[in-house]
């Protein structure tokens, strides 16, 4: 069971058919609808770091002398396979106000996994750490093995609990892939846009209203942060004139 709010596929189904205007889906759309459900669902994943899927500050254990840690696949050192890493801390996140961070690389490991490795002279073996990162969305969508499909959908073993943050997105996102499909593309754009303002919309009611959610954790430093430490050093700013990003959470 998702520990997160959901709708069913068959409501998603029902939302697509009325936008459509269609009374019922002929067998080759019904697969195509599966899969356009399923582009829709991982652009939408991967657009945000939403609070249902990011898991804040877990602590870790780094295992040996590389200072590496595994985030994907068999041997995973994460309690859950991750699709991005965020942030690395030296602390706490969850109980420390401004937590020490580390500098850290993705690449991968010698068993061909993908890892992080901190980059530090020093041997941080068996010394904690605290990884912010999101959960990789196979993982979500096969929850404890109950999908082995992989996938949102109603055939067999597929997962039909759809993110409920990402219904109205993938209905007209998928119906935009319909469009495109038909050959009707300036049609398809307009409810590529209207999609996107869907999901730019549900974006805005995590980023200005949950303020429970730390924010602080997952952004970028302030540019400013980085034009001072490189006057400091003797250095120039970059683009000088370009625009500092406000990482306020109103």
């Amino acid at each position: 069971m998702a520990n997160y709010p959901t709708t069913n596929y068959t409501a998603l189904t029902e939302r697509f058919k009325s936008i459509a205007g269609l009374q019922s889906l002929e067998t080759t759309d019904a697969a195509f609808l599966r899969q356009s459900i399923n582009r829709r669902a991982r652009t939408a994943y991967e657009r945000y770091p939403w609070p249902d899927f990011v898991v804040i500050g877990e602590n870790v254990t780094i295992p040996d002398s590389e200072n590496e840690l595994q985030t994907y696949g068999t041997g995973v050192d994460l309690s859950s396979d991750a699709n991005v890493v965020f942030r690395i801390h030296k602390q706490d996140p969850t109980s420390t106000r401004y937590p020490e961070e580390y500098t850290f690389v993705s690449h991968l490991n010698s068993s061909g996994y993908p890892a992080v490795k901190i980059i530090t002279p020093d041997d941080l073996s068996s010394e904690e750490v605290y990884v912010t990162y999101r959960k990789d969305l196979d993982s979500i969508i096969t929850e404890d093995g109950s999908y082995s499909s992989g996938l949102f959908g109603d055939e067999n073993n597929d997962n039909p609990n759809i993110p409920y943050a990402f219904f109205e997105y993938m209905a007209f996102g998928a119906y935009a892939d319909f469009l495109r499909g038909d050959g009707q593309t300036e049609k398809a754009q307009v409810e590529d846009q209207n999609a996107e303002i869907i999901l730019r919309s549900e974006i805005d009611k995590v980023r200005n209203q949950s303020r429970q959610f730390r924010h602080d954790v997952l952004q970028y430093r302030p540019m400013t942060q980085f034009r001072r430490h490189n006057l400091q050093a003797g250095g120039t700013p970059i683009d000088p004139n370009q625009q500092v990003l406000n990482n306020n959470v109103q």
